[in-house]
């Protein structure tokens, strides 16, 4: 009883730490007054604190009377509001005063607004329709109403939830479930195509449910709709996604989403997007988090609004649903929750990435690294000015200091290019010298080799390793080496001569393992695993892979009459992983010499290494089990099918063993709350 009295006070003790050290941490991220933490891009893609970008100053719209407002857009310093609950559009001015109201019997759930010139654009997903509102004679003076046009699709729903509409008076509509992407109509509300559309990825379990439960809602392949759009720059569309990779897009004229490959996404669902004057992006998401992107999808800022404990702290929102720019750069969130409109004032700091930012994008490099430089001392883990910085550097010719900021920004194009320039100077400089050096240290070798055969150390060093290779852990470790040229041979010795042993087994595949490590942190920059942080799991995952193919091949080679011991089985897998231990490290020290230009060498070699230990795995099951062919076949695929039902045992072990311990904690926690 003493003994469980005294854990039950230090499982208190610790979990009041605990406590204390998340409320402390979260003070020091209070940023100075300021209710949330800013972030942006580390070289390695986490968030990492910086600066505040935006800071909250004020409400607007409070005393509007708004009820659960859904949409809001800024033009001429008037903000138009989509006041859904009310059934109207209200707009305002900068000081938050009411200018205009539009209220029509034909609104029913407005959701969405777009302001061009003189007319107002309004979805509204209830009356299933857009209408065009004259703002000069408050009148409705077109409605687009379900596309009659074969192409849209008779079973199609036409269900506008948000619009936006071009400078050519094309009008782009969100569709509530339009699986095909934005849908396009002309000024005449005529439907003219889909653009966007979402693609599906075919996971293994999207194959799996598809083959079990065809008639699932996780077994569909339908693409989901976009959520949001807004108009870009030189004609681009923007749109925002969910239950897709790419949770945002900028689609240019023919849908393709023009932002960056290294563009990283937000995970969450996000409720508005907005491009300002600047080209900046700007991505508000319903639970609050907002996040700043360059034109390229480079991201700049995010920061979390949501106000978890509803205290209605000044900046923290209810339920985020739209996201506006001001022409001087001020935000502007809309809250559905509170019904009214949160001011963010941006910083210096904001002023400077962007003023760095806009530079580096219109090509002007050099102009922009004392910018860079400024940022990158107030912030030396801000990734995107390390990679600008870089390729400053390398325009005025410094190559190798560029050379270290592609490395700190993990910039792995620019590090490439500035590597090549690197190399190519050296080998212009250096060629000579390097041919000359190769051939004399060939020279040099030839000549000493044929001075040590002649000489007398030569038979002290023949008896010396003929007895070493008597010895019978070493003959039986080298016996590995036919593997290369005389597999067949080498899996019959194991078999039937017992010309390998359990250790000699082992040995090989510690070997496999060193070069496995070697190679993983060895390898060049430009090729090497982006995080070497989970290398323990890499290794894990590989030892137990192994062990489970020579389990599971043991085990229905015993069902299927396969002559193979397990002795046998373990020691023939590790033997045919003697080519990668022996070709890899050369492809790895070259890497590290390797740009991208080459990379087609790097990938191909190592094809070549994988697909040669394939051959050699069929080869043993073939051999090792004096089976047939097809008999081969068949004991491959159950192989793989018994180690993928191991696997997928595990995994449910795993999560049981998960919940459970997690239950096991949460009575732990009661009994200390209560005791």
């Amino acid at each position: 009883m003493k003994k469980l009295t005294i854990f039950t006070i230090m499982l208190a003790l610790l979990f009041l730490i605990t406590q204390f050290g998340t409320i402390s941490g979260a003070g020091q991220l209070s940023n100075y007054g300021i209710p949330y933490q800013t972030y942006t891009l580390s070289s390695s893609n986490r968030l990492i604190p910086t600066q505040t970008a935006y800071i909250p100053v004020g409400v607007l719209g409070a005393d509007l009377g708004l009820n659960a407002p859904e949409d809001i857009f800024y033009l001429d310093d008037l903000f138009y509001i989509a006041d859904t609950g009310n059934k109207r559009i209200v707009v305002m001015d900068m000081t938050g005063t009411l200018v205009e109201a539009y209220e029509f019997d034909e609104f029913e759930s407005p959701t969405g607004i777009f302001v061009k010139e003189e007319y107002l654009y309004v979805a509204d997903k209830v009356a299933k329709a857009v209408f065009q509102i004259d703002m000069n004679t408050k009148t409705i003076t077109q409605t687009v109403n379900k596309p009659i046009s074969p192409i849209y699709g008779q079973q199609n729903d036409f269900v506008p939830t948000k619009v936006a509409v071009d400078s050519s008076d094309s009008i782009y509509i969100i569709g509530e479930g339009s699986t095909s992407g934005v849908i396009q109509v002309n000024y005449a509300g005529e439907f003219v195509g889909y653009l966007g559309i979402n693609t599906v990825a075919l996971s293994l379990r999207k194959i799996l449910y598809n083959f079990f439960v065809q008639d699932s809602e996780l077994a569909s392949s339908t693409p989901p709709s976009p959520t949001n759009l807004a108009l870009g720059a030189k004609g681009s569309i923007l749109t925002t996604n969910t239950n897709v990779r790419e949770t945002f897009k900028r689609l240019n004229i023919s849908g393709i989403n023009t932002l960056f490959d290294t563009t990283v996404y937000p995970s969450v669902g996000l409720a508005d997007i907005w491009m300002n004057n600047e080209n900046y992006i700007y991505l508000i998401a319903d639970s609050g988090e907002v996040y700043e992107y360059d034109s390229n999808g480079n991201m700049l800022f995010y920061f979390n609004t949501n106000d978890t404990t509803l205290t209605q702290t000044l900046g923290l929102t209810s339920q985020a649903k739209g996201i506006s720019i001001d022409s001087i750069g001020n935000l502007y969130i809309l809250d559905k929750g509170y019904n009214s409109i949160q001011i963010y004032q941006r910083t210096v700091f904001v002023d400077l990435v962007h003023e760095a930012v806009t530079m580096y994008n219109d090509g002007k490099y050099v102009e922009s690294k004392p910018i860079w430089e400024e940022i990158i001392r107030q912030n030396s883990s801000f990734a995107l000015a390390h990679s600008a910085l870089g390729s400053a550097l390398a325009k005025e010719g410094d190559y190798k200091n560029a050379l270290s900021e592609f490395y700190d920004a993990k910039d792995y194009k620019g590090y490439s290019d500035t590597f090549w320039e690197i190399r190519n100077v050296a080998i212009q400089d250096s060629l000579g010298i390097w041919v000359i050096s190769l051939l004399g240290i060939y020279i040099a070798l030839k000549v000493a080799g044929k001075v040590f055969r002649k000489s007398s150390i030569y038979d002290v060093y023949q008896e010396k390793k003929k007895k070493v290779l008597s010895r019978k852990l070493t003959s039986e470790v080298v016996y590995s080496l036919n593997v290369i040229k005389r597999p067949n041979d080498m899996f019959f010795g194991i078999k039937r001569y017992n010309s390998a042993s359990y250790l000699s087994g082992f040995i090989v595949f510690s070997l496999f393992i060193v070069v496995y490590l070697i190679n993983v942190y060895a390898t060049g920059f430009l090729f090497r695993e982006a995080n070497l942080n989970n290398i323990i799991i890499q290794l894990s995952m590989v030892i137990g892979i192994f062990f489970l193919y020579v389990v599971v091949n043991y085990l229905v080679s015993t069902l299927n009459d396969g002559e193979g011991r397990f002795k046998d089985v373990l020691i023939s897998t590790s033997y045919i992983l003697v080519p990668f231990i022996i070709f890899t490290l050369p492809m790895t020290f070259l890497s590290n010499y390797l740009t991208y230009n080459e990379s087609f060498i790097f990938s191909f070699y190592h094809q070549i290494i994988l697909g040669w230990t394939i051959i050699l795995v069929v080869l043993s099951i073939k051999s090792v089990h004096n089976y047939t062919f097809w008999e081969t076949v068949k004991n491959i695929l159950i192989i793989i099918f018994g180690m993928f039902i191991l696997i997928l045992i595990g995994l449910l072990i795993y999560s049981f063993l998960g919940q459970l311990i997690e239950f096991v904690l949460s009575i732990i926690k009661e009994v200390i709350y209560r005791v």
